[in-house]
């Protein structure tokens, strides 16, 4: 891996991504933003076990707070391992370190659970697909474009939900026989 290739890059977006901004798109991006958040993250998972359990789906209630759950404490054990800084001069507030990103981690693991969780019980399964991808790629640059992560934060933090997600879902697929 070109390390010096990855830090140019993020050093150049870093630079250059106040180019873009404009009242209303940065309006726009900081509300995308807070869906990405931790307070969010938490209502949607609970909306969302509330209703698999409510419809009895026992095992994917179960799949998707482990999918939640072990992504997030692994993102905050990597963080506190890696303590790389967050870019200064950022549109919003953000506190702590900032790879992997957080928000791009868990909506990363929502998005895949999502998916994975629903893809046999509609018919509209591109379409859940792409909503699923959006979300999680929408949530990931907004975290760029706010300046509060580096690109290679962002794309650490979807390999690191993606990552997880997938690894719970292959133990459920092998333990419980989905």
């Amino acid at each position: 891996m070109d390390l010096e290739f990855i830090t140019k890059t993020d050093t150049w977006i870093h630079t250059h991504i106040s180019e873009l901004y404009n009242p209303i798109l940065n309006k726009t991006v900081i509300f995308i933003t807070t869906l990405g958040n931790m307070s969010s993250a938490v209502a949607i998972s609970v909306i969302l076990v509330s209703y698999l359990v409510y419809k009895k789906y026992f095992k994917d209630a179960l799949f998707y707070t482990l999918a939640i759950v072990g992504s997030a404490a692994l993102m905050f054990t990597i963080k506190n391992i890696v303590s790389r800084p967050r870019p200064v001069h950022h549109l919003i507030e953000a506190s702590g370190y900032s790879f992997p990103s957080g928000h791009a981690t868990i909506s990363a693991t929502i998005a895949f659970s999502v998916y994975h969780i629903f893809k046999y019980r509609t018919k509209y399964t591109n379409l859940l697909l792409v909503s699923c991808v959006m979300w999680a790629v929408a949530i990931s640059f907004s975290r760029v474009y706010l300046n509060v992560h580096y690109l290679s934060d962002v794309v650490g933090g979807i390999g690191l939900g993606l990552f997880w997600s997938s690894l719970v879902t292959l133990i459920f697929r092998k333990s419980l026989d989905r």
